[in-house]
């Protein structure tokens, strides 16, 4: 029987802009399943980064959840207070970032930053730490220790927050796009990190545009578009038989060996403060229909198969 780490239920979260409170994120629901990578994709303004800064309640002032339940091993993290979601948040789980130098504090050594996650510490701590280094993969790990973050460059800086969620022993990690500022060498090593953390039984939410990362890295897919999850798929099933016209349209546009003219996606996704009946897709779709334009879509499920569209409603 799967046993899942994260359930999400019936979240909903908005923005308070110039008094007026628009939806981020929609009725989401969704689990993840211990020891698997599981991406969620969509292009940038999707809502994947409000969804991640939701769960590690770390939202701006002016956002507002409305309703719903973040179920961590049972226990729901909306309902907890600064205090106790601060004993989780960088513990059990863990954020590797866009931008690690943003994580961490530049007036501090790696070695005094690294000795701050160490939960109980001993005479062994020091070998804790250097062990955690070392599974990640730095060289001269003595040097990285008495270095700044501005000394390292951004690969070892991130190999560096990989190296706090393994000496936290954090459950669940969630990794925001963590290759984007990276060159491709470094970005492949950096997800092959993450196959290693898998490997060890942890689990991955990765938060991703790209999805060659996804087909070569990830066990499941959700596709999010305008704070919907539009697709939920195990990732072999979903490249190769897409369903909704969004993840359609964007595995038209990946490159492919077979020398295939790549699609573009029609128009722009929309601002936040743009209001949009019925499916939130239908402005950019090849297959609306009048229905897309009035009536938000129920799901249809089939086989592990969730998918947002009017194409598959019941008649």
């Amino acid at each position: 029987m799967d046993k899942n780490i994260l359930e999400v239920k019936n979240l909903n979260v908005g923005f308070y802009i110039e008094d007026n409170f628009y939806p981020a994120i929609n009725d989401i629901n969704l689990s993840f399943e211990e020891g698997k990578i599981h991406a969620i994709a969509g292009e940038s303004g999707c809502g994947k980064s409000v969804f991640i800064n939701t769960i590690l309640n770390l939202l701006p002032k002016n956002a507002k959840i409305t309703k719903g339940e973040i179920l961590f091993k049972g226990n729901d993290l909306l309902k907890l207070n600064q205090r106790q979601i601060r004993k989780i948040r960088g513990r059990e789980i863990s954020l590797i970032p866009q931008d690690p130098f943003m994580s961490l504090n530049p007036l501090y050594t790696i070695e005094n930053q690294l000795l701050e996650v160490v939960k109980n510490k001993d005479k062994d701590t020091k070998n804790t730490i250097r062990q955690a280094l070392n599974e990640v993969r730095i060289k001269n790990i003595e040097n990285v220790l008495v270095s700044y973050p501005h000394e390292l460059s951004g690969g070892m800086k991130q190999r560096v927050i990989i190296a706090m969620s393994l000496i936290a022993n954090s459950k669940l990690i969630l990794a925001d796009e963590p290759t984007t500022a990276l060159d491709v060498s470094v970005s492949n090593s950096i997800l092959n990190l993450l196959l290693d953390l898998k490997d060890k039984g942890k689990t991955i939410i990765l938060i991703t545009h790209d999805l060659s990362i996804v087909s070569n890295y990830c066990d499941t897919v959700k596709i999010m578009y305008l704070g919907d999850i539009v697709e939920s798929a195990i990732v072999e099933q979903l490249f190769k038989e897409p369903f909704h016209p969004y993840t359609k349209a964007l595995l038209g546009a990946l490159p492919t060996k077979k020398g295939k003219k790549l699609e573009n996606i029609k128009g722009q996704i929309s601002p936040i403060t743009q209001k949009i009946t019925g499916c939130k897709f239908h402005p950019r779709c090849n297959f609306v229909m009048d229905i897309c334009k009035n009536k938000k879509p129920d799901y249809y499920k089939n086989c592990y198969r969730d998918v947002l569209c009017h194409l598959y409603r019941k008649n």
